[in-house]
């Protein structure tokens, strides 16, 4: 049964390696794709008393429901501390960090309704040391709503996760689970935004906030991350700036049957 387990997990990496991602809602893959020729950029601050941490994405579109891109990872500093600047490369106490990955992404339009995306980040921590988030993702589009809904499985290395069960039914499955919600509050202005990753591990946690197309371009998303019973992340206020290079991109939340080929 276990090698049976392990095989799922070999199958998720062998998909996902190729097609690394991503832009996010907070920290669960929002699957959508930059298109053609375009960037996008996305700067996340994770506040806690403690610590302060940066995540930074960089996503350049390939065309057929694909990019690629890079991001600097858990780049840690604590406010009270000397040095300023946090990194652990210290295998035996995971995870990781900061962590420097390539990503790339690849949805399949299945219907106007819902989507499939597959991706990872992959990529070198502190001390050359390999670790890799891959998840495959559906995506459902509710027009009548104005919702999108992201629902998937993921696998992450202790490198990348550090140690603690992966989801809350099977201690020793390697695979977790992760949803998220975008909502619309004002349409094309203004988004409720929630999600959770499921485990004990450095990212199980749930984040509620909105998201704010301040521009044509650039959108402010503000939320609470709430850390998952018993988990190793921390509560924190989560602050993003995110800039959109299609203007008409938040119409592309529920009809991606259509915009996602516009590549």
């Amino acid at each position: 049964m276990i090698r049976k387990r392990n095989y799922l997990v070999y199958i998720l990496l062998v998909i996902s390696l190729p097609v690394l991602s991503q832009q996010n809602l907070f920290n669960v893959p929002s699957s959508d794709i930059t298109l053609k020729g375009k960037v996008f950029f996305q700067q996340q601050f994770n506040i806690n008393r403690d610590l302060y941490q940066s995540n930074t994405t960089l996503c350049y579109g390939l065309g057929g429901n694909a990019e690629i891109g890079l991001n600097l990872i858990a780049l840690n500093f604590d406010p009270k501390g000397s040095p300023l600047l946090i990194k652990n490369g210290d295998t035996a106490n995971p995870p990781l960090y900061p962590f420097y990955t390539l990503n790339v992404q690849k949805a399949f339009v299945l219907t106007k309704v819902f989507k499939l995306a597959v991706g990872t980040q992959a990529g070198l921590a502190d001390c050359s040391h390999f670790g890799a988030y891959a998840y495959l993702n559906v995506i459902t589009a509710v027009t009548k709503t104005q919702s999108k809904i992201v629902s998937g499985l993921y696998y992450g290395s202790n490198s990348f996760l550090g140690s603690g069960d992966r989801n809350p039914f099977f201690s020793d499955v390697p695979l977790g689970f992760q949803i998220g919600l975008e909502q619309t509050i004002i349409h094309e202005k203004l988004f409720l935004v929630a999600e959770n990753i499921s485990g004990k591990h450095s990212l199980g946690e749930t984040t509620i906030g909105i998201a704010w197309f301040a521009s044509k371009h650039w959108m402010l998303s503000c939320g609470y991350q709430f850390a998952n019973p018993s988990s190793n992340t921390m509560n924190a206020l989560v602050v993003e700036l995110t800039f959109v290079p299609a203007a008409d991109v938040h119409k592309r939340i529920y009809r991606h049957g259509h915009d996602d080929r516009r590549t």
